[in-house]
């Protein structure tokens, strides 16, 4: 993937997803199991080698020192970005030719490392796959 030149959005959009590098998904994966059934069961997760995506609500979503926050993009709303950053690029422009490379939508394009994680295969959080991911990601 070639690099997107990126620039901070004038107002940032509201959180719908906290994206945890590796270093900090023991410690989300720890916060989350705290979660009884009916909280977890309103997020749903992603996860690859390097980043742990938590999708759902604003008011659901945990705080985590580190912890960056994305949203789907206003005008592109396959096309999830950092809440306060936007390709320079036309993002409905960028949401189409993502969605054409993963094969599936929605995408997440996300900035540091640079990097495009289909969501479509996000699983609803659960006891047994928060426990599941804390043994493969430490």
């Amino acid at each position: 993937m070639s690099a997107v030149v990126w620039q901070q959005r004038p107002i940032a959009l509201t959180p719908a997803g906290l994206v945890a590098s590796r270093a900090l998904a023991p410690a989300l994966l720890s916060l989350v199991s705290t979660y009884d059934a009916k909280q977890m069961s309103t997020l749903s997760i992603v996860a690859t080698r390097g980043l742990v995506v938590l999708l759902g609500s604003n008011d659901v979503l945990p705080w985590i020192d580190g912890g960056r926050y994305c949203a789907p993009d206003l005008d592109a709303r396959n096309l999830w970005t950092p809440t306060h950053m936007v390709p320079a690029l036309p993002t409905d422009l960028v949401q189409t030719n993502l969605i054409e490379r993963a094969g599936s939508s929605p995408v997440l394009l996300w900035h540091a490392p640079e990097q495009l994680l289909p969501l479509a295969g996000a699983q609803v959080l659960t006891e047994s796959l928060c426990a599941w991911l804390a043994q493969e990601l430490t």
